[in-house]
């Protein structure tokens, strides 16, 4: 029979009563006082118990080396998920040289700088935008490095104009083998005095210039059974950044759009990627539209994206989309900040909504109740400003922009 210790005995000592069937190992006092169990079912409860003791003799013994076992077995796990991940990414992966590549809004700013990345992948190109000699230069300049270019102007929130547009690429290289919607516009002012037609020009410069491109090509992708889509959102189509009310609107339905594409195009061997770039240093204050107290905004805004400190690489992030089209990776962040910002909001919105909430008490604040205003383009908020900060800023963007363009002759 196994001996029956105090209560107040050690849980290894009574781990090897109960186990070993002896108490040499106690001491006298412990030893005085234990008494034997009675008969039947007393034994079995014992066994039970004893093991359950074994058990946590060994945790309070050993409880690191608990922790180490359960350590290595969680990183052997999220080792091996890592590891299927890299092989399958590797599967997906294509080659890029002779595929024909789309990008919209490619004349000027990041969609010229993805363009020259797919170029360097050996690449032909067919580029659109509204401004119809912004096309015909960046034709020329990338013919210059030696592609093979089809250009054409095109507002690529109209049915009709895509229509053509596609025609004509697929008439000049036969085949589109990846789409980069990267056409589209900024917004920048307080929602107070956002206006209606500017909201529904944010819709229609945001969401639809990617949701005409993708219907026009889905056939031919479809019949061909392969392609690939990469739609250039924002953070600003995962989080509510104040004083990007009509911004955040489209982009927040561009972003969705293209998850919603991930899921249903890829069982027709279409691949789609979302990227979410961060503000990139490549003029965009001079081309985006502002309401409001426009001078001070257009300043908030210019900071943001005329410093190194907080403007991303416009280079690298056209890096990051060609790699995104050659894996067909479904989410792609450009920055570490970017990618914690919207895990951050998806974690904890309540904490975030505080956060933005703070730093929407030391923007420009609104003009009084009930009062609107247009959108002004940047350019034109710079040209009208004697400020000095407006002024230093909009040469700043100028000489960012002059990097992601054709020159002029």
């Amino acid at each position: 029979m196994h001996p029956r210790l105090p209560r107040h005995a050690r849980p290894a000592d009574r781990a090897r009563a109960f186990l070993g069937g002896t108490h040499r190992d106690l001491s006298a006092a412990d030893s005085a006082r234990i008494v034997h169990p009675s008969p039947p079912g007393e034994l079995a409860r014992s066994l039970r118990r004893g093991r359950a003791l074994a058990c946590e003799a060994a945790f309070f013994a050993h409880p690191l080396g608990m922790f180490r076992q359960i350590s290595a077995i969680v990183g052997g796990a999220l080792g091996v998920a890592a590891g299927a991940r890299m092989v399958a990414r590797r599967r997906r992966r294509i080659a890029m040289e002779g595929r024909v590549v789309v990008v919209t809004g490619g004349s000027r700013g990041f969609g010229y700088a993805i363009a020259r990345e797919f170029l360097r992948h050996g690449c032909k190109l067919a580029i659109c935008s509204r401004d119809g000699e912004a096309v015909a230069r960046a034709v020329a300049e990338l013919r210059l490095r030696g592609a093979e270019v089809f250009g054409m102007a095109c507002d690529a929130s109209d049915p009709v104009q895509v229509e053509a547009f596609i025609k004509g690429v697929l008439d000049t290289f036969g085949a589109i083998n990846v789409l980069v919607n990267n056409a589209g516009q900024m917004f920048f002012g307080p929602v107070a005095e956002l206006h209606p037609d500017d909201l529904e020009a944010a819709l229609r410069n945001i969401f639809w210039v990617h949701y005409r491109p993708t219907t026009a090509v889905l056939p031919h992708m479809r019949a061909r059974g392969f392609g690939r889509i990469v739609n250039i959102t924002s953070v600003a189509g995962k989080i509510p950044i104040p004083h990007h009310a009509a911004y955040v609107v489209g982009k927040y339905a561009a972003t969705g759009w293209s998850e919603v594409l991930t899921v249903e195009l890829r069982k027709d061997g279409i691949l789609v990627s979302t990227i979410t770039p961060p503000p990139l240093a490549n003029g965009a204050p001079l081309y985006t539209h502002f309401n409001g107290r426009e001078e001070e905004e257009f300043k908030w805004f210019a900071r943001g994206l005329t410093s190194r400190w907080s403007a991303s690489s416009t280079d690298r992030a056209a890096r990051i989309v060609v790699d995104a089209a050659i894996h067909g990776d479904r989410q792609r962040a450009i920055s570490m900040g970017g990618w914690l910002a919207t895990r951050a909001q998806g974690a904890a919105p309540g904490l975030m909504t505080r956060i933005w909430a703070g730093f929407d008490r030391v923007l420009p604040p609104p003009g009084p109740p009930g009062h609107t205003t247009k959108m002004r383009v940047g350019a034109e908020v710079v040209a009208g400003s004697a400020d000095a900060e407006v002024q230093a800023r909009g040469e700043t963007a100028r000489r960012d922009a002059r990097r992601y363009r054709p020159p002029d002759s």
